[in-house]
């Protein structure tokens, strides 16, 4: 894949501290937790558009590369992150009232993972959207640029 080793790592970072602002004023096991789901979205939006518009010949930029579609997809997400934040954070509280009320250790674990899961998801979609938005301007400044529709 055409600069992997440039889009993996900026993506990896963005989303990580795009993640990371975004968890500001969670309890610190949270903000990693958030963290950390930021560092794997990124790196997984920093590829993600070489995945869809196969990058198999020099020209290769379609619709994942396009500004038009891009742009407004990733405002629709930009505009919606705080309140599937928000949700994802009231499902992981809703767990850890479950799992402070459990009696067995098996329930305790599964609750304490399932509250981690949604942690790390709220992370996960702020770092797949800056990783995403990381590929698209490294893109931008190359020679081809990117397509505007």
């Amino acid at each position: 894949m055409p600069n992997y080793d440039v889009h993996g790592p900026v993506g990896t970072a963005s989303g990580g501290a795009y993640a990371l602002y975004m968890s500001y004023g969670q309890p610190p096991c949270h903000v990693v937790a958030e963290t950390l789901g930021g560092v794997l979205g990124g790196l997984a939006g920093g590829v993600l558009p070489d995945r869809i518009d196969i990058p198999d010949c020099p020209r290769h930029r379609a619709e994942a590369h396009s500004m038009a579609i891009t742009g407004t997809v990733g405002w629709f997400v930009k505009e919606n992150l705080p309140e599937w934040q928000t949700w994802l954070r009231s499902q992981a509280d809703h767990f850890a009232t479950l799992r402070a009320a459990s009696i067995t250790g098996v329930h305790q674990f599964l609750y304490l993972l399932a509250e981690y899961f949604c942690r790390f998801l709220a992370g996960l979609i702020a770092g797949v959207l800056a990783g995403y938005a990381s590929h698209l301007v490294l893109d931008f400044f190359t020679p081809m640029s990117l397509p505007i529709c």
